[in-house]
């Protein structure tokens, strides 16, 4: 675009230099003329053309000098703005292949984590169906620890009382019979207060009626008798919910079978005196 205008230009000014040339000559043709009458009318009329040419052609240098000088500096102006937009052109073409090699290395970085968290996830998975069965395992374990506990404190227990009425027997044989009436009735009020205190611990809390095994809890230890288990899903105490595998009471169905001793101690010594 440049080129074209400096073409452009120098063509104005070949064209000057020509026109100049050209009113020249016909000047020195002009002054050549013979004089006579007939030409002299002639000659001056052209003399006149030639000046109103020649001004007509200063007002078009003046005009064109101006229109050039307009355009030289739009050009070097546009000329300087192309140059810019070339440069910032540059500079953003840099810019996204950089953006795009940045994209291409975040995108390989992507597919190396997605691997990772697929392979953490698999290794999450193991450890948590290992620890599942780890809690089965200590809950099965942990059952049939309390199971033989609750059977040695039952027999414990139960040799506890045996023993108690066969002592209590000896001092009754021991005694007369007027103290043997008086022990009677203190072991007879002394076992109706544990029977009075054991069936109070074994009442269930929806029914009211003596819980006997097999006895359930929740989490929380809060008993609750067979029939009534089934028709509830919450504990009536605490108001949490029951698990789904209920959970059996071993402490509470190691008081109701002492609770049963004790009725057949009463019997017994109600019977036998």
């Amino acid at each position: 675009m440049e080129n074209k205008f400096l073409d452009l230009i120098m063509l104005a000014n070949g064209l000057q230099v020509v026109r100049k040339v050209e009113t020249s000559k016909e000047i020195h043709k002009i002054e050549s003329v013979p004089l006579d009458k007939k030409n002299e009318t002639t000659r001056e009329e052209l003399k006149k053309s030639l000046v109103e040419e020649s001004q007509k052609l200063k007002q078009w240098e003046e005009s064109f000098e101006k229109w050039s000088s307009s355009n030289a500096k739009k050009m070097a102006k546009l000329v300087l703005d192309e140059s810019k937009a070339e440069a910032k052109m540059t500079s953003y073409s840099s810019k996204r292949e950089r953006v795009r090699e940045e994209i291409a290395r975040l995108e390989i970085e992507q597919d190396g984590l997605a691997k990772k968290i697929v392979e953490l996830e698999r290794e999450k998975n193991m450890l948590t169906d290992t620890r599942h069965m780890i809690e089965t395992q200590t809950e099965k374990k942990l059952f049939q620890q309390k199971t033989e506990k609750a059977k040695i404190l039952d027999n414990i227990q139960k040799i506890g009382i045996e023993l108690s009425s066969a002592q209590d027997a000896k001092e009754i044989n021991d005694e007369s019979d007027t103290d043997k009436a008086d022990i009677i009735a203190k072991r007879t009020q002394q076992i109706a207060t544990e029977i009075e205190e054991k069936e109070r611990d074994l009442e269930c809390p929806v029914c009211f009626e003596i819980c006997s095994p097999p006895i359930y809890m929740c989490h929380l230890s809060h008993q609750i008798c067979k029939q009534c288990c089934p028709k509830v899903k919450v504990c009536p105490q605490c108001r949490q919910p029951y698990r789904k595998h209920r959970q059996r009471h071993k402490e509470k169905e190691k008081t109701s079978n002492q609770l049963q001793i004790l009725y057949k101690n009463m019997k017994d010594l109600l019977e036998n005196g």
